[in-house]
């Protein structure tokens, strides 16, 4: 189980998440909407401990930290709770001079010390779960934007972490790419995977998602399962994004 409690961070005197409390079940998909500039991806690199968070406490499987603003965490204690999530960027950041295998077995090698053959084994296992067996030796720049973000999610996926973390995972890609991507994290999602997902893919958001929150002023406004959310939403802040995004995509 995933829980979050009083989150808050600050860059300077710039408060961009403002005492965030959620829980997710194990097995459970929760997406994360919300304006541009209202915390969302914060709040997911918050978790991935990418950024220190100014003060609350998180908790991943049997990883527990505490934030205060008047003391550092030890990083002992950050790379436990690291291990329990993987990331999966919006721009990729796969490392341009390996081969996807490579890319993909690195969080083995270096994250769980696993075995260079056990580590390559279960990288192809993992590559051929993403359709992409067959590009197992090529770089990125040999990739569609489509293909590195399959890369990207098999690398999330390589070291077993207890969460998956998607941050805006089609936002860089083509239209025509986005269905390739998306249709990965449904079978994520059908087989169980723990998942927060940041997108402003509101289809597939209620597809896919358990829970819904809508985050704004790096304050969760409403949360609640898809069907209540986006048909009977309680907030009339929810119901002015919700209008918004539905008159742009017309």
């Amino acid at each position: 189980m995933i829980e979050v409690r009083g989150l808050t961070k600050a860059f300077g005197e710039t408060s961009v998440l403002r005492g965030i409390d959620l829980t997710l079940e194990k097995g459970s998909v929760l997406v994360v909407i919300g304006p541009s500039g209202s915390g969302k991806s914060t709040l997911l690199r918050c978790l991935n401990v990418l950024e220190v968070p100014t003060s609350g406490t998180v908790a991943i499987g049997k990883a527990r930290l505490e934030f205060r603003p008047d003391a550092k965490p030890r990083l002992a204690d950050v790379l436990a709770l690291r291990r329990q999530s993987g990331m999966v960027f919006q721009a990729y950041h796969l490392f341009p001079h390996f081969t996807a295998l490579q890319n993909v077995m690195e969080g083995q090698l270096t994250v769980r010390r696993t075995p260079k053959r056990e580590a390559r084994a279960k990288a192809m296992q993992l590559l051929a779960k993403v359709g992409l067996a067959d590009r197992a030796d090529a770089y990125p720049h040999q990739l569609s934007g489509g293909q590195q973000q399959r890369v990207g999610i098999a690398r999330a996926m390589s070291i077993d972490p207890e969460l998956l973390l998607f941050d805006e995972p089609t936002s860089a890609l083509d239209p025509e790419l986005v269905r390739e991507v998306l249709k990965v994290i449904r079978e994520l999602a059908e087989e169980g995977r723990t998942m927060m997902i940041v997108t402003h893919e509101m289809k597939f958001a209620r597809e896919v998602a358990d829970r819904v929150m809508l985050l704004d002023g790096g304050a969760v406004v409403e949360e609640g399962p898809p069907e209540q959310l986006f048909e009977r939403p309680r907030e009339a802040r929810t119901r002015q994004f919700l209008s918004l995004i539905m008159e742009r995509s017309f």
